[in-house]
């Protein structure tokens, strides 16, 4: 092996998977695996070598001193399941590689997992979009196997159509896909002005879809405590980017995707409706989108989503 590589151990692991993150917009993929690796205690395993992969493109500055070049960290860790459920291998990188060295840094990284018997590998990244930030975020799936799409259709998932994913977090899937393993991203939605700020939210939701494709349970309170926080204090900006006062006397009403008279639709008419608009984001057919169509007409609530669904005939836009 590499003399980059440095894995202090080789355990014996159960059928394990590849849950991996690099730093991204609204740090959606490194907050939501960062999470589940210390939740379920992942224990190191080693680490890779910085080599030709990354060199320093900025200076840090700690109290005032700009500071000498850090080594990124590309660590390995491993959580062994108690019961039934697969292991995890995870993987962390603390930056993303220099230009053109993505792709071997990623066929590297996957190499190494296949030595543990990974087979399977889940990544997450973020999907800007105009959303209001207390909105609660979708989940897109993109899967690198056909086959994988019929099985996600039993989560709460979207389906990104066409479009990229940039960076590491997307690259990993599509190079495991050439070497042979299934693999996932999961993309949390965001609002645009949170590409360079952490948005915890969306990574809460990915976490919440990644759980049950993994089959294990993970308290989420210290999460989700971390996004109204996390949401109280980006308010202000996003009060100010609407031009709008954070306190309002009443007379206008945020927008919101969930329309104002929620109240008086059935909760289970919203669910059929929701189940409805990923059936058509899946399958892209005319059948399954007059079938939306004629539900919304139903329940005269048409002009509510009439944004997503004309969304469904355009021409799916570029995600991150």
């Amino acid at each position: 092996m590499n003399k980059s590589i440095m894995l202090t151990k080789k355990p014996k692991l159960n059928d394990p998977c590849l849950v991996a993150a690099w730093p991204g917009m609204g740090s959606v993929a490194i907050t939501a695996v960062s999470y589940l690796k210390d939740q379920l205690n992942a224990k190191l395993l080693g680490e890779v070598g910085s080599g030709d992969y990354f060199a320093a493109t900025g200076a840090n500055v700690n109290k005032q001193i700009i500071k000498a070049p850090e080594s990124p960290k590309n660590q390995f860790f491993y959580y062994q399941s108690n019961t039934t459920t697969s292991d995890i291998v995870f993987f962390q990188g603390s930056v993303q590689p220099i230009p053109h060295k993505e792709y071997e840094f990623a066929k590297q990284i996957l190499r190494i997992a296949q030595s543990l018997g990974v087979k399977s590998v889940y990544t997450a990244a973020a999907a800007p979009s105009d959303m209001h930030f207390k909105d609660t975020p979708r989940v897109f799936a993109a899967p690198n196997d056909q086959n994988l799409l019929k099985k996600l259709l039993e989560y709460d998932v979207h389906f990104m159509g066409e479009g990229t994913i940039a960076g590491l977090n997307g690259l990993l899937v599509s190079v495991a896909a050439e070497m042979g393993m299934n693999g996932v991203c999961l993309l949390g939605e965001i609002p645009f002005f949170t590409a360079q700020i952490e948005f915890p939210r969306a990574s809460l939701r990915v976490l919440e879809v990644m759980v049950k494709l993994l089959k294990i349970n993970v308290d989420m309170m210290d999460l989700e405590l971390f996004a109204e926080q996390k949401e109280k204090e980006i308010e202000p900006l996003a009060s100010l980017l609407s031009k709008k006062k954070p306190e309002s006397d009443g007379s206008q009403q945020e927008e919101t995707i969930v329309p104002p008279q929620e109240e008086k639709i059935p909760r289970s008419v919203r669910l059929k409706i929701e189940k409805l608009f990923r059936q058509a984001e899946f399958d892209r057919t005319y059948k399954s989108k007059m079938k939306l169509k004629e539900e919304l007409d139903k329940w005269e609530l048409f002009d509510d989503y009439q944004d997503r669904f004309l969304d469904l005939f355009r021409k799916d836009g570029a995600e991150s």
